[in-house]
């Protein structure tokens, strides 16, 4: 098992991330000293015991995640909770469990209200990472669960994780911040995407809808993926995911670059891959610049027929998720409407 902490400390952000943001993710909802899941009671309820604190920060949220072999029942993962609270200290306040379907592992969200009920004092964080691994390492025996040794405690007989092997400094400073590591996100986010994708152009399209990028390691082996500002190896994502087994499942890799420039591209074609990578990777003068470019491009066509036309050509070498092509399609699409309405003017005799 593995616990995570999340950024947010706001009553509505938090619960709207958990139960609103995706209704279809949600599998079902356990409440702790609240008579209801209902959302306006369950916000107005914390919203009530918080107003009497001086905190502006009264959310406390985590997640629990199990290893794919383990299969925990919903009594179960109840249970693991309520133990974390316990160990938390946080066993009187209230809080709200949420579990999600969206990933093949089992996985649980739990938001605690900061505040106590009766003393109206907020529950102080220091050191909680030791605290909630301590309290995994007791619960993974008891249920016989994998064990995953963390950085901040193991019990006898384990040995801590080498930060090679798993977390460096930088994302060990981030654990601290309350902050997300790079391939935690992406193992959430993206970990369907790499085990649909059927080709490496197919992987490429996906993962630049979320702005990812997949590249060769720099001695030329291995791969990494970036987010434009951080990086992180394929392998430290999902041992599925190293370079070595994609390779095996889609052939010799090929980067998004390389795959585009086997085909025979139009100079509008070209001319949006440039854009679509420079904003992909965290380059805003240059996709700004390509943007500008693209612009004057669609202007030039001229009618709002050659305009959509152009604009479908765009998804040969990307998909409709894509930002880049979004902002293009909405540029294209604000063209057209000028377009058409000054033939309709026109055709009144205006």
């Amino acid at each position: 098992m593995i616990a995570k902490v999340g950024g947010s400390t706001s009553i509505l952000q938090t619960q709207h991330y958990l139960v609103e943001k995706d209704p279809t993710r949600l599998a079902w909802e356990h409440p702790r000293h609240l008579a209801s899941t209902d959302r306006e009671f369950v916000i107005s309820q914390m919203r009530e015991v918080a107003k009497d604190s001086r905190t502006n920060q009264p959310i406390y949220h985590y997640s629990l995640s199990w290893d794919e072999s383990d299969n925990p029942t919903r009594q179960q993962m109840i249970e693991a909770a309520t133990q974390t609270l316990r160990d938390l200290r946080l066993e009187e306040h209230q809080a709200l469990l949420v579990a999600h379907n969206d990933h093949d592992y089992k996985h649980l969200h739990i938001m605690v209200n900061r505040v106590h009920p009766v003393t109206c004092t907020a529950w102080d964080r220091y050191r909680d990472y030791i605290k909630l691994e301590k309290s995994l390492r007791r619960i993974e025996r008891k249920y016989g669960w994998k064990e995953v040794p963390g950085h901040h405690h193991q019990l006898d007989g384990q040995q801590e994780p080498e930060f090679g092997n798993s977390l460096n400094q930088f994302e060990c400073a981030q654990i601290k911040k309350g902050q997300t590591p790079l391939f935690l996100l992406i193992r959430e986010q993206a970990g369907h995407d790499f085990r649909e994708a059927q080709s490496w152009e197919n992987l490429h399209h996906r993962l630049a809808e979320k702005g990812l990028t997949i590249q060769r390691g720099s001695r030329g082996t291995g791969g990494k993926v970036t987010d434009g500002f951080e990086y992180t190896n394929l392998s430290k994502i999902h041992r599925d995911f190293c370079m070595g087994r994609l390779e095996k499942r889609l052939g010799l890799f090929q980067s998004l670059k390389e795959v585009q420039q086997g085909k025979q591209l139009t100079d509008i074609q070209r001319a949006f891959a440039r854009y679509e990578r420079a904003h992909r990777l965290g380059r805003p003068g240059q996709a700004r610049s390509f943007k500008n470019g693209l612009q004057k491009t669609l202007k030039a066509l001229g009618t709002a027929r050659k305009i959509q036309k152009s604009l479908n050509t765009l998804l040969a070498i990307s998909s409709p998720g894509n930002p880049a092509f979004k902002a293009v399609s909405m540029i294209g699409k604000t063209m057209i409407n000028h377009i058409k309405q000054h033939e309709q003017s026109r055709g009144r005799g205006y």
